[in-house]
Formats: C-alpha cells, structure tokens, sequence
C-alpha cells in the first residue's frame, strides 16, 4: 500500500480525526491535484482551480481542525466523483 493510499485511509477514518497534521493534509491535497498557497497570517489555502474552491487552512499548531478536515472531505469526495465519471 502506498504512502498516499494510507494517508487516504487515516483521512477518511470514522470519526473524524483531530491528530491529522498539516504536513499530511498538504500531501493528500496535492495528490488529489490540488494548487498549495501560502499567504500571510499563517495561513494557508488549498485551492482547487477546476472549480475555484478555495479552503482556508490557519497554521497554529501542527494539526488541523476537524472543521476543516469535514471540507476538505466534501472536496476530495467531489474531486474523486469527477474522475470516476471521466474513466
């Protein structure tokens, strides 16, 4: 199993988990092809360009919130039904 396909099975795990790092939310939202922008106030935002949605991610601490982890969620599951329907 590949780095990813377990970053995707820790992610998606029930519920939702709060000890997700930033670093791992960064990787799997690139996997999913999506664009990282780092702006200022410690912020970072994960933008997904195809549809122009955009998730604010604040950088205080090492994890993300679960609030968070739920959109980015909603995203990736939409992300995911559009390749399906592309193959």
């Amino acid at each position: 199993m590949s780095t990813i396909e377990k970053l995707k099975k820790k992610f998606y795990e029930k519920p939702a988990r709060n000890d997700l790092t930033i670093e791992e939310v960064v990787r799997l939202a690139k996997a999913y092809g999506c664009t990282i922008v780092t702006g200022e106030n410690h912020q970072i935002r994960i933008v997904y360009k195809p549809t122009g949605t955009v998730i604010p991610l604040p950088c205080h601490g090492k994890t993300v919130k679960e609030a968070y982890i739920m959109e980015l969620k909603d995203l990736f599951s939409e992300i995911e039904a559009k390749k399906g329907g592309q193959e």
